[in-house]
């Protein structure tokens, strides 16, 4: 019996240890809080914005948060002086806006494991993971990305300037992602990649291709995925060459083309006059 009776008294710790385990991890778990008044959740957003050198936090008319942008950027430092930005545990605060719709970072000390409370936002419309690398203690992987598979009802998606990183696996993204009408798109992507990127968003309006290695040949491909796209930002990694402008031709639609910081010059005849056969714009 008292065999018996220790067993029982030793059960019973152990399932009080596993319940207090529990409770510790659940009350751990970030979950969408929708009891925070606009006022609260507010409060919340500004204490995280102390932490970066540039904050913008969007209500709507209810004033609930539903846009937050985190930027730190050397340009900023003489005036606002140094931040150490929002990091991972930061991250999952962002669970107390159930209206969140709109997020930004830049150059932010964050990774995988804070992004991964996106998550719980699958009707987000507008992400923006700019210097990825850079802030010391990021650490976002190559598949950092992965978060924003579908995620069907976005309509911004903007990847730049992560200079640091080695990959973004966006070629693991099967999308599609058919509400997308801007798409910024950047080192490390490779050529490929860039094209599977449009192949997701086939309603792009609008396209910037930062330091982009893409060819003319796919260049020309674009014009035939994007029939709807007015505008384009294209910045070659390496010079701009005629056969890029003579690719244009496709663009039924194009309206605006800024072509960026190349310093090769190209002729008139056989360069520059290939703008002039774009298709004209259906009269208002």
């Amino acid at each position: 019996m008292l065999r018996n009776a220790n067993r029982e008294s030793s059960d019973k710790s152990g399932t009080s240890k596993w319940i207090a385990l529990f409770l510790v991890l659940l009350s751990a778990t970030p979950v969408l809080c929708a009891d925070l008044s606009p006022q609260e959740q507010q409060k919340i957003a500004k204490r995280l914005g102390k932490k970066v050198q540039r904050f913008e936090m969007w209500k709507d008319d209810d004033g609930n948060v539903t846009g937050l942008i985190f930027i730190n950027h050397q340009s900023l430092t003489n005036s606002v002086g140094e931040k150490s930005g929002i990091d991972d545990a930061d991250l999952l605060q962002l669970a107390e806006f159930p209206n969140l719709a709109a997020v930004n970072f830049e150059a932010q000390p964050i990774g995988d494991d804070g992004l991964a409370v996106l998550k719980q936002f699958p009707k987000l419309k507008q992400v923006g993971f700019h210097y990825m690398a850079k802030a010391k203690g990021a650490n976002a992987s190559p598949d950092f990305i992965a978060v924003i598979d579908g995620m069907r009802d976005l309509e911004i998606i903007e990847i730049k300037h992560s200079f640091r990183m080695k990959a973004i696996n966006v070629n693991k993204l099967k999308g599609p992602f058919p509400k997308v009408w801007r798409l910024v798109l950047d080192t490390p992507l490779t050529a490929e990649q860039t094209m599977h990127m449009i192949r997701l968003c086939p309603n792009v309006t609008d396209l910037q291709l930062h330091r982009t290695q893409v060819s003319a040949k796919q260049l020309t491909e674009i014009g035939k995925l994007l029939p709807k796209l007015e505008v384009l930002w294209l910045k070659p990694q390496g010079e701009l060459k005629a056969d890029h402008l003579a690719a244009l031709e496709g663009f039924e639609k194009l309206r605006i083309f800024s072509p960026q910081h190349f310093k090769n010059t190209l002729p008139y005849e056989g360069g520059w006059k290939s703008l002039t056969n774009l298709p004209k714009p259906a009269a208002a």
